[in-house]
Order: structure tokens, then sequence, then C-alpha cells
């Protein structure tokens, strides 16, 4: 028995060991990175970045940093990328924002979204207002606010207190409703791919999956879509002013 134990306390001690090597290499690789980047070095600064992502690991300033050196290189289509995946992980990141807007300047299309409600852009900035971690947190706060005040409603013998309590605990379940809500969206977000870059300079948009159906609308490198579906090598993509059609998967990367 004390030799199981011993074998397991050994088992523990080097799978935490390794993970803290993974750490530490995950964090040199991304400062040499950095610093590969800062001295102008972009080929080499991505192989670093590109050691991290095939190491399995990623985050918003990982993405952030590779998208900033493919703009640097003019490589224009996988800047976007970069940017709209480290957005996707921190969406109230305003560097993010600001440089993606830098970069789709640099590409042919310009389209212009389908028009929202006053009420749909509020609840998409809500949405928006936390990453998925973020939202979660959020909730766990709530949640303790929301027993803190079940407490003075029960406990109090004051009724100003028992009202405070009454009327915050209120808010308090509204927050956690919201944030446990936008929490799971987020991360739904997260593991679902339905967008994807065009990395073909320029390719025509089909009516249906075939090279000899008709020809809808023209598309360029850099443009953002969304993928609806797919069948035997080719997506059925929608763009932001609702326009639809099929484009062969090789001309896209999916995110």
């Amino acid at each position: 028995m004390k030799k199981i134990a011993l074998i397991l306390l050994a088992l523990m001690m080097s799978v935490a060991g390794m993970a803290q090597l993974s750490s530490v290499s995950y964090d040199n690789w991304f400062e040499d990175g950095n610093a590969a980047y800062n001295e102008g070095n972009y080929e080499q600064a991505l192989t670093f970045y590109n050691s991290v992502v095939e190491s399995g690991m990623e985050s918003a300033d990982l993405y952030y940093n590779m998208g900033n050196t493919y703009y640097k290189m003019k490589d224009f289509p996988r800047a976007i990328l970069y940017f709209e995946k480290a957005l996707k992980l921190d969406p109230s990141n305003e560097d993010i924002k600001t440089n993606l807007e830098i970069a789709n300047m640099a590409i042919v299309d310009k389209i212009n979204p389908v028009p929202q409600s006053f009420i749909e852009k509020w609840w998409n900035g809500l949405a928006s207002a936390f990453s998925a971690d973020g939202w979660a947190w959020l909730s766990v706060a709530a949640f303790a606010l929301l027993l803190v005040c079940l407490f003075l409603f029960l406990m109090s013998r004051r009724t100003g207190m028992r009202k405070t309590g009454f009327f915050v605990g209120l808010l308090a379940v509204l927050c956690l409703v919201l944030s446990v809500y936008f929490a799971f969206a987020k991360q739904k977000d997260l593991k679902c791919q339905d967008e994807a870059i065009i990395m073909t300079p320029t390719v025509t948009v089909k009516s249906s999956p075939s090279v000899n159906s008709v020809d809808l609308f023209v598309l360029h490198e850099g443009s953002k879509v969304r993928v609806m579906d797919g069948a035997n090598g080719w997506n059925k993509i929608k763009i932001a002013d609702g326009s639809v059609g099929w484009l062969q998967e090789e001309n896209m990367i999916v995110f």
C-alpha cells in the first residue's frame, strides 16, 4: 500500500514538474518572439509564436502579436485572421479592435454590414463587454452578492435592511442569469469555428457547390465571411451585407 502511495506521489510530482517546465517553455518562446519582433526579425518572431500555438497554447496577447507581425510583413489576410482570433478571446480589448480596423483598411473589399436595431447593438455590445472567463467571474460575484442579500433579508430585524437585501438581491439574480448566459454563449463561440478569412487574392462566389454554377459576386483576400454549411469541399458562406453563396474550402482559413 505504501509503495502504491509513493508511486502515485512520484507520478503527481512528475506531472507537476512537466507542467511547470512546459509553462516556462511557452513563456520563453513568447518572450523570444517579442524580442525578435522588436528587432524587426518578423520571420523569426513568427517561428517562436507558432511554437507556442503548436504546443496547444493560445491567448489574446499571442494572437495579437502574431497579427501585428503579419501586418508588418504586409500579409494583411493573416494579420486580420489573428486579430479576429485575438478579439474572440478578448472582445473588449480596444488595441485589438483598433489594429483590426487598420488592417481592414488595407484590403480591397469594403462590405457594409446589415444595419442593426438599437436593441441588437445594445445586446451585442453587452455581450462583448467581457470574455467568457470575465462573464464566469462576474457570475461568481453575482452569486456571492445574492447570498449576502439573502442573509440580510432573512436575518435582519430592520425593515430598511430587509428591503435593501430584497431589491439588491433581485438585481443580483438578474446579473447572475445574464452573466451565466453570456459565459456559456461566449464559451460556445470559442469552440464553434464558423467564421473564416479569404486567403485567395480574388475568388468568385458561386450559387451552388459546383464550379459550373452561376457566378454571384467576387471577394478578395482578407474578407471575413461566416460559414453556414459545408459539402464536398465547399462552404456555404454569408458576408456582412447578407449576401450568401458557395466557396471552395481551399480559399479560406476557418477559425
